[in-house]
């Protein structure tokens, strides 16, 4: 077996980081470990390019003869058949380039570069703010001299602007000596992409949502509500004027608040939670809402495909699908009134009383036919995960990103969700887990775990998983106590309470699994980045789900 985490494979979602359209109607996306996939009927249908997978596609960059660079963490790639084909010209990882293929600043992560129309090319780099060269002349530093900057654009006036990691948008009118923050920001600190459109108005991807601007980037106004609280990467204007914007886990076109979703193709089986109702499995899937009645073997689809984030099964024997649509009920899958929040995690808490954790909106309770906030719930604004102890006590883990500061925490209540107290803080917390001695265990961001023996009042860490940081997904224990978790690309299980982890990859290797549950058998079930898998010997050994 592997002894460490997958090198450079950070699997989950594709992260679509890069736009472009080399001729109109043809359409490249580029992703994080999923390479590109290519649109040539104005991104209807898609087909996925050969030889690119398992390398982040950073950014796209038309040269002067009509081909297209490609900026990845396998080197500089170029294409001359509108992204059909590609060959790599070096295998240095980067994250930008211009057409020209000019190079950056020396010793600095170099993040945009942008050739403004007198010829300048500018840098925004990690931490060290703003560089520009003319043709071959050596570097300078300009401005903006401690920011990040994740992305450049130049407005028709020449107002040079800049999307940087904690300081919002910055503005220079002269040529980036000076800066200035916008009077009133995108609503968002991280601002990912920035993009000129056909009208001169700016386009903002932001880590909540897209903004606009209509005066320079002086002021911002949030648009698009069905891509409010998503972190926004890249943002691109199609010939034929519509915008195309991509996020973590997906891809919109449109303009206005009119968006649709579009699926280049890259995860076709792609299942984000797993369920047990008795000896029946639901799974929430790319494919649709899908049940499974031979322990996950094989599973037939029941309805429409939307995200699903989290299942529950309530007292009166139906089973509760939180998602991007809020809150649906079997067998029906009806909505349960209207919730127009992102449900991420569906909690049943009593008779008629459900506590919904959101990607947003914090925690929500649905009383009395009514949906609400809970004023004493935890202050951030997305729950990913809501459980009762084995004495009663509920729990709850958060995250949220306040300036730059990605935070959280894990929150208890005894008062049966009414108020919430803190009890571990200091990064955002994904999941809950107990085993049967009483302990709680918490996974958070990048993988750092903390262990309970009290009930949630105080906390302990445990040894990082194989001493190395990766994508925090899920964690599990089963009815024997082993804990299994979802780390990047790779499975992990400890059989001694978080101390060690042995690397799980038999018939999984390079598999994200976003969740696990277990069943009767006992059957493990996990949702994955390709589709639905099962194990009846502890995780040893997996099997694909097929969909019938």
């Amino acid at each position: 077996m592997a002894s460490q985490h997958n090198d450079g494979l950070s699997g989950g979602p594709p992260r679509y980081f890069a736009i472009a359209e080399p001729e109109p109607g043809i359409v490249l996306v580029g992703t994080c470990v999923r390479g590109i996939a290519r649109s040539t009927d104005n991104a209807i249908t898609w087909t996925p390019v050969d030889g690119l997978d398992h390398i982040s596609i950073n950014a796209f960059a038309a040269t002067a003869g009509g081909g297209i660079l490609a900026a990845t963490s396998g080197g500089l790639w170029r294409s001359d058949d509108q992204g059909r084909s590609w060959d790599q010209l070096d295998d240095e990882p980067i994250y930008a380039t211009t057409g020209s293929g000019s190079g950056r600043p020396e010793g600095l992560r170099t993040f945009r570069l942008l050739e403004l129309s007198d010829g300048l090319i500018v840098a925004g780099t990690d931490g060290s703010g703003l560089w520009a060269r003319y043709d071959q002349e050596a570097w300078t530093q300009l401005g903006a001299t401690t920011a990040t900057i994740n992305s450049l654009a130049e407005t028709p006036s020449g107002v040079i602007l800049a999307g940087t990691h904690g300081d919002g948008v910055l503005r220079s009118r002269d040529g980036g000596t000076t800066w200035e923050p916008s009077s009133e920001g995108p609503g968002d600190t991280s601002v990912h992409a920035l993009t000129v459109l056909d009208d001169g108005s700016i386009l903002a991807g932001t880590g909540q949502g897209l903004a606009r601007s209509l005066d320079d980037g002086r002021t911002w106004q949030r648009i698009a509500a069905e891509l409010d609280s998503h972190r926004i990467f890249s943002v691109h204007q199609l010939d034929d004027g519509r915008i195309m914007a991509g996020s973590y886990a997906h891809l919109w076109i449109g303009e206005g608040d009119v968006w649709r979703l579009v699926d280049p193709g890259l995860t076709p089986d792609e299942t984000w939670a797993v369920h047990f109702h008795g000896r029946t499995v639901y799974a929430g899937a790319k494919a649709g809402l899908l049940r499974s009645e031979d322990q996950g073997k094989t599973f037939q689809k029941i309805a429409p495909g939307s995200v699903v984030y989290g299942f529950a099964s309530n007292a009166a024997g139906e089973v509760l699908a939180g998602g991007d649509w809020g809150v649906r009920a079997s067998p029906e899958w009806t909505p349960q009134d209207e919730l127009d929040s992102r449900a991420f995690a569906v909690f049943e808490n009593g008779p008629d009383h459900l506590l919904v954790g959101t990607l947003g909106d914090g925690l929500v309770e649905y009383r009395d036919g009514v949906w609400s906030p809970v004023a004493g719930g935890p202050p951030h604004r997305q729950v990913h995960q809501i459980v009762r102890s084995a004495s009663g006590r509920l729990l709850a883990c958060t995250g949220d990103v306040i300036g730059v500061a990605k935070v959280g925490g894990v929150f208890t209540s005894d008062d049966d969700g009414t108020t919430w107290t803190e009890t571990l803080s200091g990064r955002s917390y994904y999941c809950l887990t107990q085993t049967s001695d009483g302990t709680i265990y918490a996974g958070g961001r990048r993988c750092y775990i903390s262990a309970s023996t009290d009930n949630g009042d105080t906390w302990d860490p445990r040894p990082l998983p194989l001493g190395q940081e990766a994508k925090m997904y899920s964690l599990f224990a089963d009815s024997r106590d082993r804990l299994f978790l979802g780390a990047g690309g790779q499975l992990l299980r400890s059989d001694d309470g978080a101390v060690t982890w042995t690397v799980l990859d038999d018939g999984i290797d390079g598999v994200s699994f976003y969740d696990i549950r277990e069943g009767p058998g006992p059957t493990l079930a996990g949702a994955t980045n390709s589709g639905v898998y099962t194990s009846t010997d502890g995780g040893e050994t997996w099997q694909a789900s097929t969909l019938g």
